[in-house]
Formats: C-alpha cells, sequence, structure tokens
C-alpha cells in the first residue's frame, strides 16, 4: 500500500497555507552565507528525510562557479527508525534509503553556468539497523524508538484525525525529479566567491511520492566562500517555492527556507578536512517533530587524487533529534573534465 489522501469534505477544513518564517535554528546554520567553503566543495549531501527528499530544495551551490565541466556522483545512505504522536497525529517512521545523484556542470559564459541533477532513490528496510545500534552505543548518542523496532523492516505509517494519510510497507525505488540550476557570479577573486543562482526541480521521476512530488519547485539561492590561509568559511541561504504536491497537499507549506555553513582546514594541498551544519524550515503543518524544522552536521573531508579528481566523505548526524535521519552515509566522486573557458 502507499500513499491514501484525504477525503475531500476534509480538505476544506485543513490548516491554511503560509509562508514560514527562519526559525533561529536555520539561521544559525545561514550565519555564515555572508562571510562568504574551503578551498575544497561543500560535502554532497542534502535533506533525506524520506517526505521532503523529494522536494526541490537545493543541495550545496557553489560559490565558485566550475573552471572546467565536472561530473559528480553522489551517495547518500540514510536510516531512521521513530514513533511520533501529537494529540491527533501518530507517525512511525522505519525506513532505509540510499540515493545516488549524478550531476553536470559546466559554465556557458565567463560568470555563467549550468548544473543538470539525475537521483535514482532507493527506499527499503535496509540493513543498517544493527550497525547504528552499535554506532550509537559507541558515541552515547540518543536511540529514541530505535531499540523497539523491528531490525531492517520498513515501515511509513501517519495518521491524523481519524484518517489513515500513508501507509506503506514495500519498497520503492527509481529515477527522482531531476533538477537545473542557473547561476551567476557575483564575485569571483582568489579569496571570496559568491554566487547567485535559480534552480528548478521537474516532476521527472517515477510516479510514487518517496521519489517525485508530481510538481515543479523553484529555488532561489545566494552562495558565498571566504579563503583565509588553510582555512575555508562557506555559507548558503535558499527559499523554495514548492508546487502542490501528492504528499499531504492538505498540510504542505508554499515556501521553506534552507541554509548552509561550513568550515574546511587543508591539512595538505590534497586533504581537507571539513564540518558542516545544513538546515531547513518545516515544509508541513504539523505537531509532529519529524516534520518540522530540521539542522543537521556533517563531519567530513576531501582528498584529490590524480590530476581531475576529488573524493569527498561524511557522516551527517541529527542536531535536532528525531526531526531528520538518525544518520546519513555521505559519499561523492568528482571528475573535472576538458579545459576551462
Amino acid at each position: 500500500m502507499g500513499l491514501h489522501r484525504k477525503p475531500a469534505r476534509r480538505v476544506s477544513c485543513s490548516f491554511p497555507t503560509r509562508a514560514p518564517s527562519p526559525t533561529p535554528h536555520v539561521l544559525f546554520a545561514c550565519a555564515l552565507a555572508a562571510c562568504a567553503t574551503a578551498a575544497a566543495s561543500p560535502l554532497p549531501t542534502r535533506d533525506q528525510n524520506p517526505f521532503t527528499a523529494a522536494f526541490g530544495l537545493p543541495g550545496p551551490v557553489r560559490a565558485r562557479l566550475p573552471e572546467r565541466a565536472e561530473w559528480t556522483l553522489d551517495f547518500n545512505w540514510a536510516s531512521t527508525a521513530l514513533v511520533q504522536n501529537a494529540a491527533n497525529e501518530s507517525l512511525t517512521v522505519d525506513a532505509e534509503s540510499r540515493e545516488v545523484r549524478l550531476s553536470f556542470a559546466r559554465r556557458v559564459a565567463e560568470r555563467w553556468s549550468i548544473e543538470l541533477e539525475l537521483p535514482y532513490r532507493h527506499t527499503s528496510g535496509g540493513s543498517l539497523d544493527g550497525f547504528i545500534d552499535d554506532w550509537h552505543d559507541v558515541f552515547g548518542l540518543p536511540e529514541g524508538a530505535r531499540r523497539i523496532q523491528p531490525q531492517d523492516r520498513l515501515r511509513l505509517h501517519y495518521w491524523r484525525d481519524g484518517d489513515t494519510f500513508i501507509e506503506l510497507d514495500s519498497p520503492v525505488e527509481g529515477l527522482a525529479d531531476a533538477s537545473l540550476t542557473l547561476a551567476y557570479a557575483l564575485v569571483a577573486s582568489d579569496r571570496s566567491a559568491v554566487s547567485a543562482a535559480l534552480a528548478v526541480k521537474l516532476p521527472t521521476g517515477k510516479d510514487h511520492w518517496l521519489n517525485s512530488t508530481n510538481a515543479v519547485d523553484i529555488s532561489a539561492v545566494l552562495s558565498a566562500e571566504r579563503r583565509i590561509e588553510r582555512w575555508s568559511l562557506g555559507g548558503q541561504l535558499s527559499a523554495t517555492w514548492l508546487g502542490e504536491g501528492d504528499l499531504l497537499p492538505h498540510l504542505q507549506r508554499e515556501l521553506v527556507w534552507s541554509g548552509q555553513a561550513s568550515v574546511a582546514f587543508a591539512l595538505t594541498p590534497r586533504v581537507a578536512l571539513a564540518l558542516q551544519m545544513d538546515g531547513r524550515t518545516r515544509a508541513f503543518d504539523s505537531r509532529l517533530d519529524f516534520f518540522h524544522d530540521a539542522l543537521v552536521a556533517t563531519l567530513g573531508g576531501h582528498i584529490a587524487f590524480g590530476s581531475d579528481w576529488t573524493l569527498s566523505v561524511g557522516v551527517s548526524e541529527d542536531i535536532l533529534v528525531e526531526h531528520s535521519p538518525d544518520v546519513v552515509f555521505v559519499l561523492g566522486l568528482e571528475k573535472a573534465m576538458g579545459r576551462g573557458l
């Protein structure tokens, strides 16, 4: 079974859609945006909450446009296990998602670049639960409802006001919605870079709400970078206007703010360590934490090898506990090609 729509007579009683204001958590994640990430790129991760992953919330947008055409292949492996209840709502999320994203970016003029992203997403019960339990034990991280959930089970269930809207226990996989980003370099110097971008997510994915909202989403993005000797600071602020999608349309908001702040340190000319914070406002009107604002920290780094390759690795944890997946493992591979403009 999949998504259960609300009866028409109840939709008229839904919450009014309104544009949220950025919360302190998200503003903190965006605070470095005015500074302008390390000589290395941002870590290749984005929101992996299964209820918002199909939305067009932008991933990292580089402040410094690519000198040459670039291919990137990113992999995010997320695990979530939680049970949440409110006065008139109940939510169970026990799932694992694997997202592979192929991207191509290149300059089309001195100050302009384009990027096309094609994601593929698989959602199932997975195989990470035992490993994550041990991970949390070793680092003393909160377990939440993970210990009481059956291991490696898929269950997505949402109940509200006597109606079941989501009931899923079978794996879903397929192409997710593609996106196209057009970026313009506002500032480009050896130490600083600032870019503005417009990103459009198109409903090209498989016809399931886990992979496609069946709507067009549009984002405006401002990204900045500042390099100070072996350090670099970065930030990004985005506003995303959501088209009315297939998932809980009577609860969906029209505007979501998201942001990113990062700091990186170059250990050597080819190795950099990075810490990155990503935050967003909520996309749904609900009292449940998993539908609220999210703040995620990712610790990782970048390794350059050969003449044109860069490997990125990282691990993400939910700073606001049970507002996003418990843990996300991040892997990225980038290849620069040809000559610059």
